[in-house]
């Protein structure tokens, strides 16, 4: 977002057009044959000129620059709000002793003020001469529909930064919205739905290209004891560690999903080896999670189905594979 303090010469907007304001300083200069036509921001207790005119006679360049402390046309217009003319300040009491007079060329000088959108002062919109002037009416009021050009582009800048960070802030909480629609948030496995989504393509895959899958359900054993035992946390920090696990025991077209509180699910990206795949796992799982100093175990119950032997739907697959996990479940205890 733009800074009002920060020197707009320094840290230009990218949104500004400065070529445009260059087109209307040199107009300035060239419509009230003046010496210059600036803009000039005022900032940090200072002024400091961020268009000038490139006439031959203009004697203020851009980054020209002079403190607050120093009297001076641009200060009176800070100070009051108020456009200033001052024809002939050599002849003036109250202007001929002023440095930019008294030591600089000034002989004439024609301000407005320029604002930001807020409404709080940018600076001062000036045509400055070294020779008194007779400017009529009509010329001064024309200026003050001029300085209209460079608050209009100020305001450009700020409504077209306020809708970059509001799209932005759009486009985060989009992203934030779809991790809360397709992940877990504990443990940042695919949910349901991002469950069923990638069946629909692995299906419509392998229906396709004729080429079998396996799908895994995983149930924890003893997990429940830990919750009772040493609290949620606990709990919460062993779903997040197997979490982990079965995410870097897979591969990377391989989805884990968590479908229930110590259910999990892998959907395979093709067909694996039953045997080989529940020993792996069944010794991945059972490694000790340290938390607060205790040493936490769970075990897994795994159960596996095959597309399309065992089903073409989601839900046939996953009651198969449901089946066979209870299968080993029952084993499991029996001995």
């Amino acid at each position: 977002m733009l800074e009002k303090s920060q020197c707009i010469v320094e840290f230009p907007p990218e949104e500004l057009d400065f070529a445009k304001w260059q087109r209307l300083v040199n107009m300035m200069a060239k419509l009230f044959d003046a010496a210059s036509g600036v803009v000039v921001q005022y900032r940090k207790e200072a002024f400091n000129v961020v268009a000038a005119s490139d006439n031959d006679n203009n004697f203020l360049q851009v980054n020209s620059s002079w403190p607050w402390d120093m009297k001076s046309f641009c200060r009176r217009i800070v100070e009051t709000n108020q456009m200033l003319y001052v024809n002939d300040p050599k002849s003036s009491e109250q202007w001929c002793c002023v440095p930019p007079v008294s030591e600089g060329p000034v002989r004439s000088y024609l301000g407005y003020p320029i604002y930001w959108p807020d409404g709080s002062i940018f600076g001062s919109f000036c045509v400055i001469d070294t020779k008194p002037t007779d400017y009529a009416s009509s010329l001064i009021e024309m200026l003050e529909q001029l300085k209209l050009i460079v608050e209009s582009e100020l305001k450009h800048v700020v409504d077209t930064q306020k809708i970059k960070l509001l799209l932005a802030e759009k486009v985060k909480n989009e992203a934030v919205l779809k991790q809360l629609a397709l992940f877990d948030p504990l443990t940042q496995c695919a949910n349901r739905n991002l469950l069923n989504e990638r069946f629909d393509y692995r299906l419509s895959k392998s229906t396709r290209d004729d080429t079998p899958f396996h799908i895994a359900y995983i149930d924890l054993d003893k997990f429940k004891p830990i919750n009772d035992q040493f609290g949620h946390s606990a709990g919460d920090k062993v779903l997040s560690t197997i979490a982990e696990r079965l995410k870097r025991s897979v591969r990377a077209n391989d989805l884990v999903a968590r479908i229930g509180g110590d259910e999990f699910v892998i959907l395979f990206d093709d067909s694996i080896n039953p045997a080989l795949f529940k020993q792996k796992l069944s010794t991945i799982v059972k490694a000790s999670i340290e938390h607060d100093d205790i040493a936490l175990e769970v075990s897994a119950s795994i159960g596996l189905s095959r597309f399309p032997d065992d089903g073409g739907s989601l839900h046939l697959l996953l009651k198969t594979a449901d089946a066979d996990m209870y299968n080993q479940k029952k084993k499991t205890t029996c001995n």
